[in-house]
């Protein structure tokens, strides 16, 4: 079953299937709560969390290490910040830019990664470009595989 569950997400973030299978209209993403900090497993200096909401619940959540290897785990992200997301103002792509940049001055200067979260959704275009165009800023800097620990 994870096996089927890191395909899947793969498959989403990469090759754009809609993974977990939800309800969508034309070319919109989907709400994404998306947490990074840094790692729990000491092979790798950053991980990130992916959760699909539905309204205020979380369907389905994947942690991955890279960029390619997606695991399916049980949610731990507290009620609220769920909310706050599922309710409330989505991440802009400014945002995301700047994470990318505060990031890379981290890696340069040999700091520990920050704790931060994106709420993605209502993008539009998703399939067309709005993917890679929220999500690689994010992913940066992580390796593409386990064997390329960057």
């Amino acid at each position: 079953m994870k096996l089927i569950a890191k395909t899947v997400l793969v498959a989403s973030l990469a090759f754009g299937v809609s993974a977990p299978a939800v309800a969508q209209s034309a070319d919109v993403s989907p709400t994404l709560l998306i947490e990074t900090g840094p790692s729990d497993n000491a092979e790798y200096r950053r991980m990130v969390f992916v959760k699909y909401l539905s309204g205020n619940y979380v369907n389905v959540n994947y942690r991955a290490y890279n960029r390619a290897e997606f695991t399916q785990v049980p949610n731990s992200t507290p009620a609220d910040v769920i909310a706050a997301c599922a309710n409330g103002q989505a991440s802009t792509l400014s945002e995301v830019r700047a994470f990318e940049r505060a990031e890379a001055k981290r890696v340069a200067r040999r700091q520990a990664p920050e704790i931060k979260r994106f709420c993605i959704k209502n993008v539009s275009n998703w399939e067309g470009g709005g993917r890679s165009t929220y999500l690689d800023p994010i992913f940066n800097g992580m390796p593409h595989a386990a064997n390329l620990n960057n």
